[in-house]
């Protein structure tokens, strides 16, 4: 095995976590498999040290990664006592405080290391490892845990793969270099199964999804002489299906996909009049910068914000944002 960026300064975190005596693990909100990915590599590697470990979230972790090992061991919702008495929170995956979806009460009084890849993170830990060079939070965990002299087991392995395979669509971003790939051959090495991921994040989907799909296929939108292309569900669409936001995950990759389109923005409702905005780009266009300026934040290719209002309201926010971006 080889770290993936050998100027990354860890010591502060190694030192935290050597010296903690129960440590929490938390994802961001409405958690992506990039961060659960994350949140159980930690999990398995400080529990092989021997460390009293209590993985947390707001939010149930998404189906696609029901196959993790201990994934069922992560709680949701309201906060028990044992998390409670942690006295080291460790945050992964997530720009800022607010992302956690936990009172900021919860954070006194601990010590609280916060990694992410987000240029965008907003240093809100006592302890910051951020460097957007990684191509996913996972990834950050493989070095981490090289740091922590932890040996890469068959569980580890397999969520970092989950976590680096989704936050870089299947290998196919610019963030994908030869040393992700060597990184992705260790993981494979050390037990991670290609197959079960692929079948269980790509071939597990609920038949509802598609009904779903052929909604957000029909507000498919071209625009700005075919340089974006936007498409978009309502919140009603989500209640008629049965269905909610993690099952629509991966359409915006559609609108990627369409020759022309430098970026691709999907629009879902989480809540009557409450919007989730996505992000996709190709090179050389930054849509970190235009989730930025709506208030949100990301990579150069993959981003994302929270806007509120009517749709058509909602779409010109996003369209005067834009404006920049397409004309450099």
């Amino acid at each position: 095995m080889s770290i993936l960026y050998a100027d990354v300064n860890w010591q502060l975190a190694l030192d935290a976590v050597q010296q903690a005596k129960q440590i929490h693990i938390i994802a961001h909100v409405s958690p992506d498999a990039d961060t659960i990915g994350s949140q159980l590599a930690l999990y398995h590697a400080l529990k092989s040290m021997g460390k009293r470990v209590i993985m947390h979230n707001r939010d149930i972790a998404p189906y696609i990664c029901r196959y993790l090992p201990a994934v069922h061991d992560i709680g949701h919702g309201e906060i028990p006592n044992e998390v409670m008495d942690a006295d080291l929170v460790i945050a992964v995956d997530a720009g800022s405080l607010g992302r956690l979806g936990m009172q900021a009460s919860y954070f006194e009084g601990k010590m609280l290391i916060n990694i992410d890849h987000h240029a965008s993170n907003t240093l809100y830990g006592d302890v910051n490892v951020i460097d957007a060079r990684y191509c996913a939070t996972g990834a950050m965990i493989y070095d981490f845990l090289q740091h922590l002299h932890v040996p890469l087991d068959a569980s580890s392995a397999a969520a970092i793969y989950a976590a680096v395979l989704t936050d870089t669509a299947s290998f196919r971003l610019a963030s994908v270099s030869a040393d992700v790939h060597r990184m992705t051959a260790d993981l494979i090495d050390a037990g991670a199964d290609v197959e079960l991921a692929a079948q269980s994040i790509y071939q597990s989907h609920k038949p509802a999804r598609f009904e779903l799909l052929k909604y957000a296929l029909d507000s498919l939108n071209i625009c700005h002489d075919g340089r974006t292309a936007w498409i978009s569900i309502a919140y009603n669409l989500y209640e008629k299906t049965g269905l909610c936001g993690e099952d629509s995950e991966g359409f915006i990759d559609y609108a990627r996909s369409i020759e022309g389109v430098d970026i691709a923005i999907f629009i879902r409702e989480e809540k009557p009049q409450e919007w989730k905005i996505s992000f996709r780009a190709k090179a050389p266009c930054d849509v970190g910068i235009v989730a930025g300026k709506l208030g949100g934040g990301g990579h150069q290719y993959a981003a994302g914000c929270t806007l509120f209002g009517s749709l058509d309201k909602v779409q010109k926010e996003i369209n005067h944002a834009l404006v920049d971006i397409l004309n450099s």
